[in-house]
């Protein structure tokens, strides 16, 4: 069980040893079915519900009453995550459990302002999974942004002020989108783009409308209820008041 911020209460969360929510499904896929796995952060997660009210299980729970008794759901999100740690995730768990199709829902935290990318924390913080992987980075970046350490204390909330970049950056998020369609397709699997929607589009305008184009060049199919959520607002309560997600 888990505080509830909002509701005073509290909600449960299960999960499998690698991490990813339940409902829970079997790192190996049983023969025959039709895996999805969706990907974001606490949005695809589903903090703040119980483990069936996430939207993987919903949907996998319509799959099933729809008459697809073969297809499973998992919930690849994780709090706080973005695109960046979406993608070593991917290298180091998820692509084990063979999925056939990807639901790239990374944007909601991947657009907050910060004081720096989270790129330049991991080159700060001497990452060294990411720094192995990077080379390039350790021998130019990291001399280059070492000094910044004392300086300048490394910010990860929404405090960058008038210097206040984004989680990642508009050039980053193409990278990364272009770097999951390669492991997606090395993996025999499809990729979908999922905007995931907040009750105002408000600081994910530009990441959404990079999504929108990447589904073009990619040749990838893109999801953004976006507008559906914001028309739907004007006269429901859908979201959390302290939470607009």
């Amino acid at each position: 069980p888990h505080p509830h911020k909002e509701t005073g209460g509290s909600f449960g969360v299960s999960t499998d040893a690698n991490g990813l929510r339940g409902p829970v499904h079997a790192e190996q896929k049983p023969d025959g079915v039709y895996r999805i796995l969706a990907l974001g952060c606490s949005t695809t997660f589903g903090w703040g519900v119980e483990d069936a009210e996430t939207y993987p299980a919903r949907l996998e729970a319509h799959l099933r009453q729809a008459g697809h008794a073969k297809v499973e759901v998992l919930n690849g999100g994780q709090p706080g995550y973005t695109s960046f740690q979406g993608l070593w995730l991917w290298d180091k768990v998820l692509a084990r459990y063979q999925p056939d199709l990807v639901i790239f829902g990374y944007i909601v935290q991947d657009s907050r302002r910060v004081a720096y990318t989270d790129r330049s924390q991991a080159i700060l913080q001497k990452n060294g999974d990411f720094l192995k992987q990077n080379l390039l980075y350790r021998l130019h970046l990291y001399t280059g942004l070492k000094g910044l350490i004392d300086a300048r204390r490394i910010e990860t909330k929404e405090q960058g002020g008038q210097n206040a970049v984004y989680r990642v950056p508009p050039d980053e998020y193409v990278e990364n989108l272009r770097a999951f369609k390669a492991r997606t397709d090395a993996a025999g699997a499809d990729l979908a783009l999922f905007g995931f929607p907040l009750e105002r589009e408000g600081y994910t305008g530009e990441h959404r409308r990079i999504l929108r184009a990447a589904a073009e060049v990619l040749e990838v199919p893109v999801y953004d209820p976006q507008p559906d959520m914001e028309r739907a607002t004007m006269t429901q309560t859908l979201c959390f008041p302290q939470d607009r997600g």
